[in-house]
């Protein structure tokens, strides 16, 4: 079967897709509840504010996953990254090599955009991908824990 996967970046007519995109991303791991993310807080942060990236993978045309990085700095070696906040791929369409071109359709963009390395979080139970994560080659850091608070 001749397959077309493409990446693009996402445009501000995307908002729909992007929104129902994260809700799947939200219910793979089991926390639809804290989907609470409004189309027009997506519109601004992503378009307006540019806080961060996203793109979209289309399989023959049909949108299958969703990416959304957003710039860091690692001060120590002064060299600028992104954080990879989400990279989904629709459950049915992974375990066909989807996974690893759009990491590294992922890895094509952010090249792009300036940055020099790729960092990201991954829930401890989700084993799919952090074997998804080791079969590319990425290294596991320890020694940190992750915090976050509300302002």
């Amino acid at each position: 079967m001749n397959e077309n996967f493409t990446v693009r970046k996402a445009t501000e007519n995307d908002i729909s897709l992007i929104e129902n995109l994260i809700k799947g991303l939200a219910a793979y791991e089991k926390r639809p509840q804290d989907m609470t993310a409004a189309q027009e807080d997506l519109r601004y942060l992503l378009f307006e504010k540019n806080i961060a990236a996203a793109l979209i993978a289309e399989l023959n045309g049909e949108s299958v996953g969703y990416a959304i990085y957003y710039p860091v700095f690692a001060s120590f070696a002064a060299k600028a990254g992104v954080h990879l906040e989400d990279l989904f791929l629709k459950p049915e369409k992974r375990r066909n090599g989807l996974g690893t071109k759009f990491f590294s359709e992922v890895e094509k963009f952010v090249k792009q955009d300036g940055f020099s390395y790729i960092e990201w979080s991954c829930l401890d139970w989700n084993e799919p991908a952090i074997n998804f994560y080791n079969k590319i080659g990425a290294e596991e850091e320890h020694g940190r824990r992750y915090f976050s608070c509300s302002l």
